[in-house]
């Protein structure tokens, strides 16, 4: 079983804060959380305190990202579980807004991960305004360090395991969903790929369009139906140049049975985890001018 069950959020630092607020709140449709402070912005999508956040900084990147534990798996049993696993870690209270106290893993391949068991709770309400996603779904990182970090959520963490791209991209998931992170083997420094966030509707890509159009933000990527996951997803860039994921349709994944819940556009059924062709990505076999990979 996993230890943790949804992804909370992401910690970026920033060279541009005010510019990453106006996109995030007025295109994306996210609002500031009232404990956001001058030092740090937080943006949430209407439940929980905040589901991104972004300090300013003289150099750009992701600096943490926050798991909820699952049912069973408290702070104690988790300290015990990484010390036994040799994994090294620090435990924090207060360290991050509505988060009473945390588990910090130390950085494996520059990827540091945050272990709580509940979030505060906010009152602002889903958003209707801007693309108006309706969660973060999932997030993908590049490292030479990725031995290191599948090890981390394969073995430690408990993660299944749901698909891959030949040796290079593995795919885990700590929920129904197909996949809540993804980790990309390469020869550079610590780096987010992409973040998603998971739409309403398939009419939602076209709206999303329309608005990410109008803030001269071109879809760089997309839309198609994706091999691994079979999520219906397009891809754009933010002021930062984060590469940004809009997803629907997600496969759902079966842990009990090992296979994805079946789907008319599987190319297996059952469809269980497996490997894919490197850049066999579209499962409409379309083809676009830049590669994923490209990123």
């Amino acid at each position: 079983m996993p230890s943790a069950f949804r992804l909370v959020y992401l910690d970026f630092d920033s060279v541009a804060l005010d510019r990453d607020l106006r996109f995030y709140g007025e295109v994306m449709g996210l609002k500031q959380d009232s404990q956001s402070s001058h030092a740090e912005r937080l943006l949430t999508l209407g439940f929980d305190t905040y589901n991104l956040s972004f300090r300013q900084a003289e150099k750009p990147g992701l600096t943490a990202v926050g798991f909820q534990l699952s049912k069973g798996n408290d702070l104690d049993r988790m300290a015990a579980s990484l010390t036994g696993a040799g994994v090294r870690h620090v435990r924090k209270t207060d360290a991050r807004p509505g988060v009473r106290e945390l588990i910090e893993i130390q950085p494996i391949g520059g990827h540091v991960v945050h272990l709580l068991e509940e979030m505060q709770a906010t009152a602002t309400g889903l958003p209707y305004d801007g693309v108006a996603p309706l969660r973060l779904g999932h997030f993908a990182v590049m490292s030479a360090g990725a031995k290191e970090i599948n090890e981390l959520y394969r073995d430690v963490l408990g993660f299944h395991h749901t698909d891959a791209f030949g040796d290079v991209v593995n795919f885990y998931t700590c929920n129904h969903e197909h996949h809540v992170f993804n980790i990309v083997q390469a020869e550079v420094p610590f780096r987010l790929h992409h973040m998603a966030f998971q739409l309403r509707e398939y009419a939602a890509h076209a709206r999303a369009a329309d608005i990410l159009a109008r803030d001269g933000k071109p879809i760089v990527w997309g839309p198609t139906r994706h091999t691994a996951g079979h999520n219906v997803a397009s891809y754009f860039q933010d002021d930062g140049r984060r590469l940004v994921e809009l997803y629907t349709d997600m496969d759902v994944y079966l842990s009990d049975l090992g296979m994805m819940e079946p789907r008319p556009w599987h190319e297996e059924i059952p469809m269980r985890p497996r490997k894919w062709a490197r850049g066999d990505v579209a499962h409409w076999k379309t083809t676009f001018g830049v590669e994923l990979s490209q990123f």
